[in-house]
């Protein structure tokens, strides 16, 4: 069992929920854990029809997620307040701990679906919170997910929405997957980190979106690593990236109407950002931003001021 909370942690878990709540309430949903065969059958359907599966193709088998709600882990269910309780959304995480002990146990958020009946109603970000405040009152301070990079959407509600950080870039992560929206295309992914009590993420759960402020000066200075941000454009290698400071790098417009209707162009687009940004963090830069118009922003962490180097020490 987890510690008791303290009293600050237990003013931040109530803070969250009221967060979740209001974000629900906001989007005419309601979100609770499911827990009965019935509904992990029906939250196995949402993600076959958002996934575009085929026929016997399942994310994630509805007895799995029987026995994962049954040990604990969040399977969690968006229901549409405005047509019936309807399920239109559906997320499952369970615990993991770091190769690395970087943060110990923290929540690892697998499957997050959203009909496209949720679309424009911030349903999504409604479900994120309600993880958020599911996971704090277990005494969990953070949750990973992976993405793809390429899908401008999803870097954006990342990033800027949520206040969560992009801690590695996974090349072709889950080899070949053969659903209808990833198929012939990789699956290369960034690997996310939600650090639930910072302020950076108080901050976004309260509406505020977490934006780059410094785009249009960037571009003014030519600091790009890939551009080609217009819709039907080819990615466009920057100028040589041994400068320092902040950069931006492009990525596609409409992805997935670039898959449908020019998957070589889609191809192109996930070599040139995964050489950019694989290139890119190697030399030390991080992603810390996304802004609305579809660009990364890249920083470098400031180097800790080097003591000098006196001729005695080099003389011992």
């Amino acid at each position: 069992m987890p510690p008791s909370p303290t009293p600050p942690a237990r003013a931040l878990i109530a803070k969250a929920h009221a967060q979740a709540e209001a974000a629900a309430r906001a989007a005419a949903v309601t979100i609770r854990e499911l827990t009965e065969p019935g509904e992990h059958g029906a939250a196995a359907e949402v993600f076959t029809r958002v996934w575009a599966l085929e026929p016997g193709q399942s994310l994630v088998p509805t007895g799995l997620m029987r026995v994962m709600a049954y040990e604990g882990c969040y399977i969690a269910g968006v229901f549409d307040d405005r047509h019936g309780d309807r399920l239109i959304g559906a997320a499952t995480a369970f615990l993991a701990s770091d190769v690395e002990q970087r943060g110990g146990i923290h929540l690892h958020s697998h499957i997050t679906g959203m009909l496209p009946e949720a679309g424009g109603r911030h349903a999504g970000f409604a479900l994120k919170l309600h993880q958020r405040a599911w996971a704090l009152s277990r005494g969990l301070r953070r949750i990973t997910w992976t993405f793809d990079p390429l899908v401008r959407a999803n870097a954006y509600f990342n990033l800027a929405k949520l206040g969560a950080d992009a801690t590695a870039y996974l090349v072709d992560f889950y080899g070949d997957m053969p659903d209808g929206v990833n198929a012939g295309q990789g699956s290369d992914r960034l690997l996310m980190n939600w650090a639930l009590d910072s302020a950076r993420t108080d901050t976004a759960a309260g509406g505020t979106r977490i934006e780059p402020q410094n785009e249009e000066s960037l571009l003014s200075a030519n600091k790009v690593l890939l551009s080609g941000i217009a819709p039907g454009m080819r990615p466009d290698p920057g100028p040589p990236s041994d400068f320092g400071g902040s950069l931006l790098c492009a990525t596609p417009a409409a992805i997935q109407t670039l898959r449908r209707e020019q998957p070589e162009l889609a191809r192109s687009w996930r070599f040139a950002l995964r050489g950019a940004l694989t290139d890119a963090m190697g030399r030390g830069y991080r992603i810390t931003g996304f802004t609305r118009s579809g660009w990364y922003l890249l920083e470098q962490p400031e180097q800790p001021e080097q003591p000098e180097h006196h001729e005695e020490n080099e003389r011992r």
